[in-house]
């Protein structure tokens, strides 16, 4: 049994590493507006990438983080997407072992996860966030999870009216700071990102991985401003703390639901 969950959970390492690779493809491509077609290049020299160049994490310390051809630096992108892929697919797999039962939600986390760190790489990056990126995702992630719920024993009208309840509240919730403060909060990205999000965790989880970003956003932008990375009213791209709220809320949100419908009165 050791060696089976062992197998099960580097299989999902590597895997995760693989769409990592493809997450960074798809967030780079997004940005230049380019095709997903074509083989990867270099974005310094534009030399195309060989096969060796292309294994995940390994190539990049192989080559010590720099191009082989033109000798300039490789972005610390590329690694680190690749390695927080392959630790969404631990988490995913060790989350639902025996993966006889529950592989689809396994995969519905793993693979949410990792369009996540497409929206996380292009805001800290570029500050962008792809409008047809988000609502392709947000549909394809609503109708999965409402599917999984129902199929779990969820009446379906619950289910239906927690998803638009979510996607409605976070959306007029991030609408009106953006009108109240000029656009100077939150950008217009971040109400998409908070949709998308209300619309596939729905609520009451939606709400948790909005207070959980407010937590995370202000307690990294207090640490940056004591650091003096940063002056004070400068923006920080919020849609790192979304994501890392969103995926607080769907590992751990039910248990907190939970403890919280249990303590309050």
């Amino acid at each position: 049994m050791f060696l089976i969950n062992f197998f099960e959970l580097f299989f999902a390492a590597v895997l995760g590493a693989v769409f990592g690779s493809f997450a960074n493809v798809v967030a780079i491509r997004a940005h230049e507006h380019s095709s997903l077609w074509g083989r990867s290049h270099c974005m310094h020299c534009n030399k195309p990438l060989r096969m060796r160049h292309l294994v995940p994490v390994i190539s990049w310390v192989v080559q010590r983080g720099k191009c082989t051809d033109c000798g300039k630096r490789i972005h610390i992108q590329y690694p680190l997407v690749e390695l927080a892929a392959a630790l969404l697919g631990v988490l995913a797999v060790a989350r639902y072992m025996p993966l006889e039962s529950g592989w689809l939600f396994a995969a519905f986390e793993f693979f949410f996860g990792a369009c996540l760190l497409v929206f996380m790489v292009m805001d800290t990056r570029w500050s962008e966030l792809p409008l047809e990126l988000m609502v392709g995702t947000g549909i394809v992630f609503c109708l999965w999870r409402m599917l999984m719920r129902v199929a779990a024993g969820e009446p379906p009208m619950v289910v239906a009216w927690s998803h638009l309840a979510g996607f409605g509240t976070v959306t007029l919730f991030f609408l009106f700071q953006w009108i109240v403060s000029r656009k100077r909060w939150i950008g217009s990205g971040d109400i998409w990102l908070g949709a998308m999000l209300g619309a596939t965790l729905g609520w009451p989880l939606v709400g948790l991985a909005v207070y959980f970003a407010y937590l995370f956003g202000g307690t990294l932008a207090l640490i940056l401003l004591i650091m003096k990375k940063i002056s004070a009213g400068a923006r920080v791209p919020f849609a790192p703390a979304l994501v890392a709220g969103a995926l607080v809320a769907m590992w751990w949100g039910p248990a907190i639901v939970t403890w919280l419908s249990n303590a309050l009165p």
